[in-house]
């Protein structure tokens, strides 16, 4: 089910417990300068040299980033409860002191049966079946191994939606 908003942005709720990270989120979900600078570029370029690929749109997300799994919870049943849900939960799966990422994915899966969780992780000790065991359905889970590239995740997200 796809619950975009109005204004056709896809709602993300993120939550990590490095601001560094949640900043590189922001930037790569939110349309930064930086990247409202490239796509203009590209833009241009497009049609300066007469490419005859059209410039891809990009979509619009509303973000909400929090810092611990209770935290992100609390976001997801608010947001369930004023009609608006989330599209997509990204949830990095340890954040200290609080309950992790698989915890808060499992309490917002019984909240929401459609959204997208997506895990991503610097360590790899929560196996991938473990995830799906706690975490159903399979095909609404996600998982992505840190270092990774934030602008490839917000395209990742944006199908993950359209697909729907």
């Amino acid at each position: 089910m796809n619950t975009q908003t109005n204004d056709d942005s896809i709602r993300v709720l993120i939550a990590d417990d490095d601001e560094h990270i949640l900043e590189c989120y922001r930037d790569a979900f939110g349309g930064s300068e930086e990247t409202d600078y490239i796509k203009a570029l590209d833009a241009l370029d497009a049609e300066l040299f007469d490419v005859d690929n059209e410039v891809e749109e990009t979509p619009r997300f509303d973000i909400v980033a929090c810092s611990q799994g209770q935290t992100a919870i609390d976001k997801a049943i608010e947001a369930a409860e004023n009609g608006n849900p989330f599209d997509v939960v990204i949830l990095d799966v340890r954040m200290p002191p609080g309950i992790d990422g698989v915890e808060a994915g499992s309490r917002i899966r019984q909240l929401d049966a459609d959204v997208e969780i997506v895990f991503v992780t610097g360590f790899s000790d929560v196996p991938l079946d473990e995830l799906e065991r706690r975490v159903p359905p399979p095909m609404k889970l996600h998982y992505f191994n840190k270092p990774l590239s934030f602008m490839k995740l917000a395209k990742d997200v944006a199908g993950m939606v359209g697909a729907n």
